[in-house]
């Protein structure tokens, strides 16, 4: 589904940061990806791919953590789980318990 441009692409202009813009050219650079657009068109893909996953845990830790007042939320979890099987649903889903590592993620 999302494989590669077709014809029916839409261009999205979009204003980054000028660290970031680095960081894609370096990654062109070192060959791993081929442009700029490329780069970015990988990242919104695993960004889709990765909310296309129903894992109730992360997307309420990300929707608390970006301050999103919608449906989701880490309150509304805790209306219907104990406090420690939503700890244990967000270590399964991110792999540690860790607030900084987890913060690191979904920054990423």
């Amino acid at each position: 589904m999302f494989d590669r441009m077709t014809t029916t692409s839409k261009l999205v202009q979009v204003r980054m940061p000028q660290r970031l813009v680095q960081v894609l050219d370096r990654l062109s650079a070192e060959g791993i990806y081929s442009s700029r657009s490329e780069a970015i068109i990988d990242s919104v893909r695993r960004l889709v791919l990765a909310y296309e996953v129903e894992d109730p845990f992360k997307k309420a830790l990300l929707k608390s953590y970006m301050g999103k007042s919608v449906q989701g939320s880490i309150e509304d979890l805790r209306k219907i789980l104990e406090l420690q099987d939503i700890m244990n649903g967000i270590t399964e889903a991110f792999g540690t318990d860790s607030i900084d590592d987890i913060i690191t993620e979904v920054r990423r």
